[in-house]
């Protein structure tokens, strides 16, 4: 599976409101929740959390991809935040993320929660995107810049 699969143009922030690291994870959640049924965001948020504390998903060079598998969880779903300010995710370089893509899946979509997972590892690795990313002036031309990178 692609994360522009999992993404969709309603769940892309290109301006976070939140200025620490669990209010913009509520608010990548609220925004899922918006458009799929989560029964218990919470309880998600509590998942996440608790991977946080025992590993930053804060990955490096201003991202990081929080994930979370659940029960409550139809398939793999993404959504997309900016922050220009950045924000503290403790990340393993010790910069502020200023890219955050959270990742919910059930648990029987371990597969493609695998895939659309290193799959955004992969594109955020590159330089060019993230600029093109954090330039974008909508949620569509971030979806385009995704797409771009998953042809197949």
């Amino acid at each position: 599976m692609k994360l522009c699969d999992a993404l969709t143009r309603d769940r892309i922030e290109l301006n976070l409101n939140s200025p620490d690291r669990d209010g913009a994870i509520r608010e990548l959640i609220e925004m899922i929740g918006r458009s799929v049924r989560l029964p218990d965001p919470d309880a998600l948020l509590g998942l996440i959390l608790e991977q946080e504390a025992i590993k930053t998903t804060g990955v490096d060079q201003h991202v990081a991809i929080p994930h979370a598998r659940s029960h409550e969880i139809r398939g793999v779903v993404a959504a997309l935040g900016i922050s220009g300010e950045g924000i503290d995710f403790q990340s393993l370089d010790g910069q502020p993320v200023h890219i955050i893509v959270l990742i919910l899946s059930s648990e029987a979509s371990m597969a493609a929660y695998m895939s659309v997972l290193s799959r955004t590892a992969r594109i955020f690795d590159r330089e060019e995107i993230r600029r093109q990313v954090l330039g974008a002036a909508s949620p569509d031309e971030v979806l385009a810049t995704i797409r771009a990178q998953e042809p197949f």
